[in-house]
Formats: structure tokens, sequence, C-alpha cells
């Protein structure tokens, strides 16, 4: 367990210093439905545990950064928004993104 919380750390330190804001809100969208896949999360929407202004701090973006990038995975066909949360319309394309793969 600690192994893996040590690799998810060196992977959010890669995170922050190498990729696009789009790839990082990605990796986050896709990091969060790996660790809710256990969970019966009540239907598609993937619930996401912080406001737009905790990722933005998370993930070294700011607010605006993070609303307008939501905003165009959402035009893009990748994401449907909603209040408390997602649906990952092409999941496929969110993993190429969170793997740095335009």
């Amino acid at each position: 367990m600690a192994g893996r919380e040590l690799a998810r750390a060196q992977e959010h330190m890669v995170l922050l210093g190498r990729h696009s804001a789009e790839e990082k809100v990605a990796s986050f969208l896709i990091g969060c439905r790996d660790r809710l896949s256990g969970i019966e999360c009540g239907g598609e929407i993937l619930p996401l545990p912080m406001k737009q202004l905790d990722i933005a701090d998370y993930l070294g973006l700011t607010i605006e950064m993070v609303s307008r990038t939501f905003t165009k995975l959402e035009r893009d066909g990748v994401i449907r928004t909603f209040t408390r949360g997602v649906v990952l319309l092409d999941a496929a394309r969110a993993e190429a993104l969170s793997a740095g793969v335009s």
C-alpha cells in the first residue's frame, strides 16, 4: 500500500511539471475514476471529490484554467459536466490525454 502511494505521489509530481492543463485535468478525472472503480457510485456520473478551486490547487493551475479546460473537454465531447460530477463520454480520449498523447 505504501508503495502504491509513493508511486502515485511520483506520478503527481511529474504531472505538475510536464503536462498541459488539458492533460492534467484528464489525468485527474481518470485517477478519480480508477480510485472509485471498486465503489458503486450510483450510475455513470463520476462524482468529483473537490470543487474547481481545490482541483486547480491540486493540479497547480488557476481556477480559470480549470474552468476553461472543463469547458473545452465538454465541447470536444470527452466529458459532460454536472453540478457534482462528470460523465466520461469518451474515456479512451481522456486516457490518451492523461498519458500525454494528443
